[in-house]
């Protein structure tokens, strides 16, 4: 039983093995995308930032839409040091991210510092606060940190649909659009620089997030 578990690991750690399921993972997202009614929102203050100067701030189990919508800007984004980590950051990396690695209990300070050095080479940046592993919608500070070292504004930014499944199962309860749903990605008012460094707390942003986040998922019914 333990040459099986320890062939079984060989085969899913390998190189070739990541590469064909991150691959194949990236496919289906974007196989699944034409069969969903996906409109965006931007907040008329956030048409007014520098895209590649603002931080992208969203929960964890809101990923799944925000994953192709926002590649294409190429901003940079922090995955776990655990394999699905790093099977997550192989697939961010096919949709346009830069990808580092890190998180709150292992290399997360190293993780820290490696995206602020991207960042400041004029690249906006992302991250699931309450990533990797929860507590569910509660923020990790490292967001606040960055964000007034850069001199960056915090967007809020989510998405939600009409119909959809939630895994229970999950501790982040991901949620998956329902096929032919009608989706929304919204991107909400920045937060001021001026206003993270007068003392913004962690339970601020939850507050704020939270507000963003239930919002739209009572507004996509009638948007």
């Amino acid at each position: 039983m333990g040459s099986l578990k320890q062939f079984r690991r060989r085969i899913t750690y390998s190189d070739g093995f990541l590469t064909w399921l991150s691959g194949f993972s990236a496919f289906l997202i974007r196989a699944y995308l034409p069969f969903l009614r996906i409109q965006k929102y931007f907040h008329p203050e956030f048409r007014m930032e520098e895209r590649d100067r603002a931080f992208y701030a969203f929960w964890h189990g809101r990923l799944l839409l925000l994953v192709p919508s926002f590649g294409p800007w190429h901003v940079t984004i922090m995955t776990d040091l655990s394999w699905a980590g790093g099977l997550l950051a192989r697939i961010l990396s096919r949709f346009g991210y830069h990808v580092v690695r890190g998180s709150s209990k292992r290399g997360g300070f190293q993780g820290i510092i490696q995206m602020k050095k991207v960042m400041e080479k004029g690249v906006g940046g992302a991250l699931a606060v309450d990533g990797p592993h929860g507590p569910y919608r509660k923020t990790k500070p490292g967001i606040l940190f960055l964000a007034a070292k850069l001199n960056y504004p915090i967007v809020p930014l989510t998405f939600s649909a009409d119909r959809y499944w939630i895994l229970e199962s999950t501790w982040d309860r991901f949620m998956i659009p329902k096929p032919f749903s009608r989706c929304i990605v919204a991107m909400g008012k920045p937060i001021p620089v001026e206003e993270i460094k007068k003392g913004m707390t962690a339970g601020n942003l939850d507050d704020i997030l939270n507000e963003w986040a239930d919002g739209w998922d009572e507004k996509v019914k009638s948007y």
